[in-house]
């Protein structure tokens, strides 16, 4: 018999839980996350451990979710010097690079943007051939002046040749200190926000590159053997070497490991997964126990992007949301107390009146060094000029409101669909929604991120565009299943247990003939 630990790092708490290699739940735990955050894994491994009596030798596994790469991002913090080279000319000179970047983000990053001779049609054909000359004259004007360098052609999901030509040169002028960002192994189709995912990617890899390092050293310093993975935004497992090539993959990881943890805990295969945390509620839909992903473009950190992310709808509804009374009317947030809930909060003799001040007060809620209950109903009826109860019932028709608009906008139909509820704030969640069919408030319930990261498969996945007047698109599919179903098993799927997600041909408007096809599929790690 071998264990697993999953770990999920959140801006609040880092969760772990620590399960059998059957998924059962034998040691969990909050902590706070840390300012370092390898002291806050390292305290919640100690503890799961502690916990559970399980030996370090038995631990197989361990998985890490975290918000580094999206923290990093959102607050503009230790992002590489980047260069970027568009290869398309003389066809794609009409818009610049990174011309809807937010203004603060082009300042950081946008000193060294390139385009060259190159391209493709989307059925293969050349616009024209790639010239080393010109590609390595625009490598010598960055050399020394970049850490990581994003690559982008036209149509190179097609033919990805010339990207992996440039990459080349790159590593030959720049050394292999540079770390190259290809756009086709990252963004769909659209050239302009494939090339901006390219640009987050490589601006993200020296924050993945520390972050795997802190995650390798805290689990060596603890003496485990175990192999480690790192989850990214589809609910699957990647390693750490992917992890800092494609940092930008685990970007919403945190909401996607809560959904697929809801999932397994409720045993619930569709529905509406509700993560409430202490700033925010994140709601996704399950599909077959995995996020359904979103169709639209996503925008991350203020950029356009196309990569694959987890249909996700946030509301400013969680543990530690500011309330504000006027006119007998109440106000939640969108401001929260977040993590400072125990030095702000009215049940913490602060003066912030929270959600989680009327829970409290309410006998739902229970947290440690909070004062008594008769204490906190006297300060929110001296703040809200309101009788307590009366206060209470404002409160949660805002929250019921708020809820239901959150159901309501991740609903495909009419039909009514089970919600599951999980994090540490679903107590502030109401036991009846409209367009929900019941509302589910699963075991284990706070810590589903974790668990969502512990019970993860790995996953693999391609797509190509084909020209059907030149080739059979059946055999082009079944040998794009092929090669994925290989990559799979070398990065450490068994066999028996790979299943197909996606399998899909979607014909392109305006391209006669062109068809774009996908495949991804998903499997347990080795016994």
């Amino acid at each position: 018999m071998y264990y697993k630990i999953g770990v999920d790092v959140g801006g609040t708490n880092t969760d772990a839980v620590l399960v059998s290699h059957d998924n059962n739940i034998l040691a969990k735990t909050k902590q706070t996350t840390t300012l370092d955050v390898s002291s806050g894994i390292e305290n919640a491994i100690k503890q799961v451990l502690l916990d559970s009596n399980v030996p370090k030798e038995d631990i197989k596994y361990i998985m890490l979710g975290t918000t580094h790469c999206t923290n990093a991002l959102v607050e503009r913090k230790e992002l590489n010097k980047i260069g970027a080279i568009r290869i398309g000319l003389p066809a794609s000179s009409a818009i610049p690079t990174m011309t809807d970047f937010p203004e603060d983000l082009k300042l950081i990053l946008g000193r060294h943007l390139y385009m060259v001779h190159g391209g493709y049609e989307f059925d293969g054909r050349l616009i024209s051939p790639l010239e080393e000359d010109e590609v390595k004259a625009c490598l010598l004007k960055m050399k020394g002046d970049i850490e990581s360098l994003a690559i982008t052609g036209i149509f190179s999901k097609t033919i990805p040749d010339q990207e992996l030509q440039v990459a080349v040169w790159a590593k030959e002028v720049l050394g292999d200190a540079v770390r190259t960002s290809c756009s086709h192994q990252l963004g769909g189709l659209g050239l302009l926000e494939r090339e901006n995912a390219a640009i987050l990617n490589a601006a993200l890899q020296g924050v993945a590159l520390k972050m795997v390092r802190a995650f390798k050293d805290t689990v060596q310093r603890l003496g485990f053997s175990s192999q480690l993975f790192i989850g990214q935004n589809d609910g699957t497992l990647m390693s750490l070497d992917q992890a800092q090539d494609f940092p930008v993959l685990t970007i919403s990881s945190g909401p996607t490991n809560s959904i697929r943890g809801a999932g397994a805990l409720s045993k619930v295969a569709n529905g509406i997964v509700i993560d409430v945390g202490g700033t925010t509620s994140d709601g996704g839909v399950l599909v077959n126990f995995f996020p359904r992903e979103s169709t639209q473009a996503a925008q991350i950190g203020g950029v356009l992007t196309n990569f694959r992310m987890p249909d996700v709808v946030a509301v400013g509804i969680g543990g530690g949301t500011i309330i504000r009374f006027k006119d007998k009317t109440c106000q939640l947030g969108p401001d929260s107390v977040g993590y400072r809930l125990k030095e702000k909060a009215v049940a913490f003799k602060g003066d912030t009146l929270t959600i989680s001040d009327f829970f409290l007060a309410n006998n739902q809620l229970e947290i440690n060094g909070s004062i008594e209950k008769t204490a906190i109903t006297e300060k929110i009826e001296q703040i809200s000029g309101l009788h307590f109860s009366e206060a209470l019932a404002l409160v949660k028709y805002q929250i019921q409101l708020s809820i239901e608009k959150l159901v309501d906008k991740l609903k495909t139909d009419s039909k009514e669909i089970p919600v599951i509820a999980c994090g540490g704030g679903a107590f502030l969640l109401p036991k009846k929604i409209e367009g929900a069919s019941n509302v589910i408030f699963p075991e284990h319930l706070e810590v589903a991120n974790a668990f969502g990261a512990c019970i993860a498969q790995i996953s693999s996945e391609d797509e190509l565009i084909v020209n059907t007047l030149q080739c059979d698109e059946k055999q082009e599919l079944e040998r794009l299943l092929t090669n994925v179903g290989s990559e799979l098993l070398k990065n450490g799927a068994s066999e028996d247990s790979i299943s197909i997600l996606v399998k899909e041909s979607i014909p392109l408007a305006y391209l006669p003939g062109a068809v774009k096809l996908k495949v991804k599929l998903c499997g347990d790690l080795i016994d």
